[in-house]
């Protein structure tokens, strides 16, 4: 098998289990919610103080910062597996953004269904965490071929 039919199958299998994590965690009831928030807070707390005002350091803050890293991670995972399957391409980044904010959609959906507040403004939390996750790859992605441009440049200069 391929290195990169290999790096396909863990890639997809990251995206269904950060899918798996993301939706499990919107079935959980309000209160669960909260008391994951709160014991996640007195972990963090010490380092959130030094980043933010002592007052706005609360549950509400770590669940929102939550939703944010998670959907990162799944912009992360998206955009990794563009690259591995080739499809660095506008349309791929477009497909690839637009499938984030389905995920996002479908999240704040399942919260409904939860009893849990389901909010217009949670979806472009979600979906600005999942570009940020991608363009943060693309980045580096396109340091790194600048990189790899420029010895290849003068490998054959030198040639």
């Amino acid at each position: 098998m391929s290195k990169r039919k290999i790096a396909t199958i863990i890639l997809v299998v990251l995206i269904v289990a950060t899918l798996i994590f993301i939706w499990g965690n919107s079935i959980e009831s309000v209160t669960e919610s909260q008391q994951k928030s709160k014991e996640v807070l007195e972990v963090i707390r010490p380092v959130l103080e030094k980043i933010v005002e002592k007052e706005k350091v609360t549950d509400h803050l770590v669940r929102k910062m939550a939703h944010f890293v998670e959907f990162s991670a799944l912009g992360i995972e998206l955009a990794l597996l563009l690259i591995v399957l080739r499809r660095v391409r506008w349309q791929g980044i477009f497909y690839t953004a637009y499938f984030g904010l389905t995920v996002a959609l479908f999240d704040e959906t399942i919260q409904i269904f939860s009893d849990r507040g389901s909010q217009v403004i949670d979806v472009w939390l979600d979906f600005s965490g999942v570009c940020f996750g991608i363009v943060c790859v693309l980045i580096v992605y396109g340091i790194v071929n600048a990189i790899m441009a420029g010895r290849k440049h003068k490998r054959r200069e030198n040639s």
